[in-house]
């Protein structure tokens, strides 16, 4: 879907992380597949985003997102919708800063 230049971490507190995602500007069903594909990991409570601005907000428990289940997913997710980014880079940070 897109280069590491095309997703970028914008802000991050624990529990909330917000994404500029150039491949979703004016794309509102990759946005809304990339919607359905985060919403399936357990401990993502929330993703809203905005296909103007290409940002995407994800509200998430950070200690449950720990567990093998939800780490996999997330890696998964990850992979297929954001492979700018590295899943496993991000999944030690998430962790680290919970």
């Amino acid at each position: 879907m897109s280069n590491r230049d095309d997703v970028k971490i914008v802000h991050f507190l624990p529990g909330r992380v917000r994404l500029k995602v150039a491949a979703i500007k004016g794309n509102p069903g990759l946005a809304e597949r990339l919607r359905a594909a985060f919403a399936q990991v357990p401990g993502v409570h929330d993703i809203e985003y905005n296909t103007l601005t290409g940002s995407v907000l994800i509200r998430y428990d950070s200690a449950r997102l720990r567990e093998q289940d939800a780490a996999t997913r997330l890696r998964t997710a990850l992979q297929e919708y954001l492979p700018g980014l590295d899943a496993d880079e991000i999944l030690v940070w998430l962790h680290g800063r919970a």
